[in-house]
C-alpha cells in the first residue's frame, strides 16, 4: 500500500483527505475549510485547502466515464448547398453527450468511423440506433 507523502507532514493524511473529499462532493473552499475546524486544526487555512486542490486535483482516478450503452442518432444540417450529417452519441441514464461527428454523407463505412472513435474512448456497449440500419451493421462490423 502505497502512503502519500506530504513536504514537511505538518498536517495528517486523514485531514487533507477529508478536505479533498469535501471539496469533490461541492463544497466551497471556506465552507470546506470550516469543516476542519472540527478537527481542532486551528493552524490551516483555506488556502491550505487550496493548495491541497491544486496538488491533487489534476490526478484523474478514472480514465473513462461508465457508460452502460449509446444511443446514436444522425441528423441532416443545411450549410450551404450541399447537406451536412450530425451525427451524435449520447448514453442513457444521464443523458450526456459522448461523441459528435460531421459528414458528407450517411452511410456505413461514416457511422463505422463514428463508432469506432466512440469504442476507443469508452469501450463497446450496447448501440441502440434511431432506426436507421447503418449503425448496427457498423457496430457489427467492429466486433
Amino acid at each position: 500500500m502505497n502512503k502519500i507523502k506530504f513536504a514537511r507532514d505538518r498536517t495528517p493524511n486523514y485531514i487533507v483527505m477529508y478536505s479533498l473529499y469535501l471539496y469533490f462532493l461541492g463544497l466551497s473552499i471556506r465552507n470546506t475549510f470550516k469543516a476542519l475546524i472540527r478537527f481542532r486544526d486551528e493552524k490551516r487555512s483555506h488556502v491550505s485547502v487550496w493548495n491541497w486542490i491544486q496538488r491533487f486535483g489534476s490526478c484523474q482516478n478514472y480514465k473513462r466515464k461508465r457508460v452502460p450503452a449509446f444511443v446514436i442518432d444522425e441528423t441532416l444540417i443545411h450549410i450551404g448547398n450541399p447537406g451536412y450529417w450530425l451525427w451524435f452519441c449520447i448514453e442513457p441514464i444521464n443523458s450526456s453527450v459522448l461523441g459528435i461527428y460531421f459528414s458528407a454523407g450517411r452511410n456505413i463505412p461514416v457511422a463505422e468511423k463514428f463508432i469506432r472513435s466512440l469504442v476507443s474512448k469508452y469501450g463497446k456497449h450496447t448501440v441502440y440506433p434511431d432506426g436507421g440500419t447503418w449503425h448496427v451493421v457498423a457496430y457489427n462490423i467492429l466486433a
